[in-house]
């Protein structure tokens, strides 16, 4: 008897001890978003660059003859061809065809300009060389990771100075954060930017347009970056 007394009362104690912490009121809370979001000017440019064989008062412009003499030329234009000229993919070395003499072939290669203005001083060198084909590819910032980070945190300090105004404005004050979260942004990356030269976009990128007395500008792209932040904070 005295044993099922004492489960009983532990029972109860238990039971009471649920009780009490189901009573407990919810913790006040405050959820709201900020964003933040910067423009950011390219300073890398990736180009593909393809050269094609081609006859020439009847002699034969080999891949071989024009990558010599481009790598020279790119070397005087201050780019490291050592670390920033390379073939574009496998997929486009050019395999000498030893059964067909007369087999006209393409190589591509992938360059990487660090320099905005050495970009118009590509496209004359590209025309110089007759190049078949100049396309940019992809541009980037060096220190977009850098960027990135100051983006966002710019984001949830928005966000915390949402939080301290709203309940300002009820005479409450915001508390430690309990909850915060990076919301996914679908806004494009690149926006219409500027001039450069004599550049027309593509569904990638950018590529030479045939040269024009009239148009000799390159409307290039802005990275835009854009982060929201939810965050809920304690109401003091």
């Amino acid at each position: 008897m005295k044993k099922f007394l004492a489960v009983s009362a532990v029972v109860c104690a238990l039971a009471c001890t649920y009780a009490a912490q189901t009573q407990q009121p919810e913790r006040r809370v405050i959820e709201v978003s900020g964003s933040a979001e910067r423009l950011v000017t390219p300073n890398e440019f990736t180009f593909k660059i393809t050269l094609s064989e081609r006859i020439e008062n009847k002699q034969k412009i080999t891949i071989e003859q024009q990558e010599a003499t481009l790598r020279a030329e790119l070397t005087r234009l201050g780019v490291d061809v050592g670390k920033d000229l390379s073939i574009y993919d496998i997929s486009s070395t050019y395999f000498r065809q030893k059964r067909v003499k007369d087999t006209l072939g393409t190589k591509d290669y992938r360059l990487k300009i660090r320099d905005l203005s050495q970009i118009a001083r590509l496209q004359e060198l590209a025309d110089r060389l007759n190049v078949a084909k100049l396309d940019l590819i992809d541009s980037e910032h060096s220190d977009i990771a850098r960027l990135r980070r100051e983006t966002k945190t710019e984001a949830i300090k928005a966000a915390r100075d949402k939080a301290d105004y709203l309940l300002a404005a009820i005479g409450q004050r915001a508390g430690k954060p309990v909850y915060i979260k990076e919301e996914a942004d679908e806004s494009p990356r690149y926006i219409s930017a500027g001039v450069l030269s004599n550049i027309t976009s593509n569904s990638m990128g950018y590529t030479r347009a045939a040269s024009s007395d009239t148009d000799e500008s390159l409307s290039f792209s802005e990275i835009k970056l854009r982060y929201v932040i939810t965050a809920k904070f304690e109401i003091e």
